[in-house]
């Protein structure tokens, strides 16, 4: 799995304001430490000082372990997403078909109880850790901190 922070330099400067895009409605979505904090990206408080932020790091961990289970098993249903399968060679846009088509195939193998066959058996690891950026937590703009800290004191508190 690539490191997130490149990824994340690659993507367009539309993708990483998503408040120019009109029919996306206002919402979060979660990033490890290896992304920024950003208004909607909302990533672990690194020195947590309060219960409050130790709940959000504990709820942000579950939601993560969530997510890599669920990569892991469909990178393990169909190979062309797992990186020994190689890579996928296509659009954003053909990539994201593909990995929606093979959601809906996976819950639809799991509504017919189709077992994995026995050389697609979940896959171990799953997802690779990621290294936490070296940029400090206090280079993120405020405002998105302030952001953070809102959806801790809202949800947490």
């Amino acid at each position: 799995m690539q490191d997130c922070a490149a990824v994340f330099d690659r993507l367009p400067r539309w993708f990483r304001t998503p408040a120019q895009l009109p029919h996306i409605p206002l919402s979060h979505l979660t990033g490890d430490s290896g992304y920024p904090n950003l208004s909607w990206l909302l990533t672990p408080v690194r020195n947590p000082r309060t219960r409050a932020e130790e709940r959000y790091n504990e709820a942000h961990g579950r939601t993560r372990r969530i997510i890599e289970r669920t990569f892991g098993l469909l990178k393990a249903r169909f190979q062309c997403l797992h990186m020994t399968g190689g890579s996928l060679y296509y659009s954003p846009k053909k990539v994201c078909q593909i990995i929606v088509a093979c959601c809906m195939l996976h819950n639809l193998a799991l509504r017919r109880q189709v077992p994995f066959l026995q050389e697609d058996g979940p896959a171990g690891g799953l997802v690779a850790a990621v290294e936490p950026v070296d940029s400090e937590e206090e280079e993120a703009e405020e405002e998105d901190i302030d952001n953070r800290n809102n959806v801790i004191q809202q949800y947490l508190q």
